[in-house]
């Protein structure tokens, strides 16, 4: 059967617990400064993103309008388009001769 070694806090010495004590107050410290950074990037990064969004989709929206307008032109020029000219009837050859 496996065995591991078992980690005891109480027989660890005064110097000891009180590095342990330490260096989870580091940890702690660390971890929440990096929640205060990642909180004070996204604060700055979220208007800046909403702003970049809002001018995209006005640019798109202008594209696709001017891009509408000349599609219903060019659909207009196209169905205004009529060739008039003078048709003649011409009787195949095998036809007369009957």
């Amino acid at each position: 059967m496996t065995t591991y070694r078992s980690f005891q806090f109480l027989r660890l010495g005064w110097r000891s617990q009180l590095g342990l004590v330490l260096a989870v107050a580091l940890g702690l410290a660390a971890a929440a400064a990096l929640v205060i950074l990642s909180l004070g990037l996204a604060l700055v990064l979220l208007p800046i993103v909403a702003i970049a969004l809002f001018i995209g989709r006005w640019r798109l929206n202008r594209l696709m309008g001017q891009a509408r307008k000349r599609w219903e032109e060019q659909q207009r020029a196209r169905s205004a388009r009529v060739i008039e000219t003078g048709y003649v009837v011409v009787e195949d050859e095998d036809k007369r001769r009957r």
